[in-house]
């Protein structure tokens, strides 16, 4: 294997921080091998994309997810997923509400389906648990009914102008369970190692609605793009810090949602 992809072989197993939601990268984690992730995202919105791509006003909320997920290699080409989240919602304006809960628990696992020097491919499924499920709070909409997540992960490391880089593809079918439509995700992260234990990510979170789901809160579809760029950390062999900010740049019937994201990995 060359230097560069030996290099970054530790870093392709934490790249996604800043992603949870995706529930990891393409790459499985060795025999014995333990990820403990926590997260925390804050985020606002103050106004949305109409149908027609263009900016309006639109309900005004604030939103801080904790999440916490493990990560367990099962074996060198199997990982066990477990995690659970923490919400609060604000929504301000003319019908202000309160969520403060749980929010989704995930489980599941991903198999790696094939291995070069420097590629992976693999499967990954999601089961999403909703911790808010009895709450009648407007704040909770979107975060009450289960969901599936299955996934094509692919990931490469490469050179990139000397330094050692990686990308990571993954496609994803969210079947959703209730009145929310499901979805077709794509998730994209270029990851650069600018020095020895320096990464910087920039990554694409892109959701097209399959359709329109059941009123009055999803009865129009809807797509989003969002793009995130952070900076991920090695304090030690054990820890590593991220700190990263991301946008809404263009979406369909979807709020324009800003934020900043904070996490720490420990590995065991």
């Amino acid at each position: 294997m060359p230097r560069w992809a030996s290099r970054l072989g530790g870093a392709v197993f934490l790249w996604l921080a800043g992603a949870l939601a995706a529930l990891g990268g393409a790459w499985t984690l060795p025999q014995g091998g333990a990820d403990l992730w926590g997260q925390t995202s804050i985020a606002a919105a103050g106004s949305a994309f109409g149908p027609g791509y263009a900016l309006q006003s639109g309900t005004s909320y604030h939103k801080v997810e904790q999440n916490v997920l493990l990560e367990y290699g099962v074996s060198d080409g199997l990982t066990a997923i477990l995690g659970t989240q923490f919400l609060a919602v604000t929504v301000t304006g003319a019908a202000p509400a309160q969520y403060a809960g749980p929010g989704y628990s995930d489980f599941g696992a991903r198999l790696k389906l094939g291995q070069g020097a420097d590629w992976v491919v693999s499967v990954q499924a999601v089961g999403r648990a909703p911790g808010a499920g009895g709450s009648s709070s407007r704040a909770a909409v979107g975060y009450t009914d289960w969901e599936t997540d299955l996934r094509l992960l692919a990931g490469r490391a490469f050179p990139l102008w000397g330094l050692a880089a990686f990308m990571d593809l993954q496609v994803a079918q969210r079947d959703r369970y209730g009145p929310p439509p499901s979805e077709l995700r794509f998730d994209a992260t270029l990851g650069v190692e600018v020095m020895p234990g320096w990464l910087m990510l920039l990554q694409s979170f892109n959701v097209i609605s399959e359709g329109a789901g059941e009123g009055p809160d999803f009865d129009l579809s809807y797509e989003y793009f969002k793009l995130q760029a952070g900076a991920l950390v090695n304090v030690d062999a054990h820890l590593t810090v991220e700190v990263a900010a991301f946008t809404t740049y263009l979406a369909r019937n979807f709020p324009q949602e800003n934020g900043i994201v904070l996490a720490a990995r420990y590995r065991f």
